[in-house]
């Protein structure tokens, strides 16, 4: 058995080694946990008499064929055993009442594995070890774990595998299971998580070049894999075990994804239109949190973001630096500039204000102006009247906020705080900068774009010692266009 178990990767291995009563895997798709699990299920099969019995259930009753024809075959082939109905060909009936059928492969122990799909019914009044397969995704999987679990009482064993939905949220009975282990674990189960990154790092791509003849990097993998997922919510919940909150998240995720430019196209659409009125947003920050700048044009109703850029530990009076030289530039000037003036952002934003009368509108985020411009920016997005560049950090950051109800009913948005890809602690700065930005938008243009006015504008807000309008570099800097 020594050449068995050096064929598994080492979070297979973990699986099958792991006997604990109530298992759990949260774990990205095609990663080969249902290929373990049946190695596991034909060991117990040659090792136990004949009334064991492991049930295994599939979403569909295709895939519970495919179960036993493809995986218990190819360990009975490798075993020199021969069992009945290991080609996936001894149909039974579980419940003649509801017509249920299952796939049924006895040993010569007489243990056997009964491969049903995904009626819940069919658990009723049965005992053994269980194996629910991709729990999360089916139809009715409240109704199929609690059906199942009672089946184990009798010293059995359950198993519980799956990707989390696309369109789920962390309120599935599957996600709410995951997140119950990974707290105070009421139901003591034993907790593995593995993500295609942590699938790779432990030999994932060797295997599969093992097995197609190709000679992919671990990096080269990822970047194809990822290339061929569509939307980054099925990224996210298929591959790297990120529960989707769908019903809770601000701006949902499909709706999100269709506001999404290729950055070179957003480019291009400025280029094409250099006297768009532009509109910008500032959410200040000095130590723990990024300060954010977005930067949008307006066509018609609809807002593109051209320049976004976020800096961290940079000093306050740099920061004013920054916005007077947006905000003076002979070219492509900004028409309102929206700053948060919650906190440490009040004195910036008074001054910039009185610096640029008519340009800056002070916005306290405490009060309820948040909310409404929160949902201003959500409005945008369900009806694609504002496009972003493509980008990971951005998207990441505008996926943070999500909206929950109070006492009385009303909705109110939560911004999490969260660590970012990059690691940096974020408070979806970008979010509230995108926020603040709508917001200017909203407020519309409160000057003449002529190059007199602008001249004049330059002027009055010019240093009273003629000085450049510069940049301190004792800080981190980073511009995201």
């Amino acid at each position: 058995m020594t050449e068995a178990r050096s064929y598994f990767l080492p979070y297979q291995e973990r699986w099958i080694d792991d006997d604990s009563t109530f298992k759990i895997a949260e774990k990205s798709r095609r990663v080969g946990f249902t290929y373990a699990s049946s190695y596991r299920m034909f060991k117990k099969c040659m090792t136990r008499g004949a009334d064991f019995k492991q049930f295994v259930s599939s979403r569909t009753l295709d895939l519970a064929q495919e179960f036993i024809r493809d995986y218990i075959q190819k360990w009975c082939k490798l075993g020199n055993v021969v069992a009945e109905g290991m080609y996936g060909d001894n149909v039974v009936v579980v419940d003649p009442e509801k017509n249920i059928t299952a796939f049924q492969c006895v040993f010569p122990t007489g243990a056997r594995i009964i491969s049903l799909s995904s009626k819940p019914e069919a658990f009723a009044g049965r005992g053994g070890d269980v194996f629910l397969d991709e729990a999360d995704l089916h139809e009715h999987s409240d109704d199929l774990i609690d059906m199942a679990t009672p089946c184990i009482m009798w010293g059995n064993k359950l198993e519980i595998v799956s990707a989390y939905r696309v369109d789920g949220t962390k309120d599935t009975p599957f996600a709410k299971l995951v997140a119950d282990a990974k707290k105070d674990n009421p139901q003591h189960a034993s907790l593995h998580r593995v993500t295609i990154h942590d699938a790779v790092a432990q030999g994932l791509v060797e295997k599969i070049n093992e097995a197609t003849g190709r000679n992919r990097s671990r990096e080269e993998f990822l970047k194809e894999m990822r290339a061929l997922v569509r939307t980054q919510a099925a990224w996210e919940s298929q591959f790297e075990c990120k529960v989707q909150d769908a019903g809770g998240k601000l701006l949902k995720t499909a709706n999100y994804a269709a506001c999404e430019l290729p950055p070179e196209e957003i480019a291009a659409i400025e280029a094409a239109h250099p006297n768009a009125p532009r509109f910008a947003g500032y959410d200040v920050a000095r130590h723990v949190h990024a300060s954010a700048y977005h930067e949008y044009i307006k066509l018609g109703v609809t807002l593109y973001l051209v320049y976004r850029e976020t800096f961290h530990d940079m000093p306050f009076d740099a920061q004013e630096k920054f916005l007077r030289g947006k905000m003076r530039r002979r070219e492509k000037p900004i028409a309102r500039l929206a700053m948060d003036s919650t906190g440490l952002g009040m004195q910036m934003a008074e001054t910039m204000a009185k610096e640029f009368p008519g340009r800056v509108d002070q916005v306290n985020l405490e009060s309820h102006r948040r909310h409404e411009l929160c949902m201003l920016l959500r409005d945008h997005v369900d009806n694609k009247r504002t496009y972003f560049p493509a980008d990971d950090s951005l998207r990441e950051d505008m996926s943070a906020p999500t909206l929950y109800t109070v006492t009385t009913g009303a909705m109110r948005v939560r911004v999490p705080q969260f660590e970012n890809a990059d690691g940096e602690v974020s408070h979806a700065d970008e979010f509230m900068a995108a926020v603040l930005g709508h917001g200017a938008a909203e407020g519309g243009e409160t000057w003449t774009f002529a190059p007199e006015a602008v001249d004049r504008s330059l002027a009055a807000s010019a240093p009273a010692d003629g000085g450049r309008i510069g940049m301190r570099d004792d800080f981190t800097s980073r511009r995201l266009d």
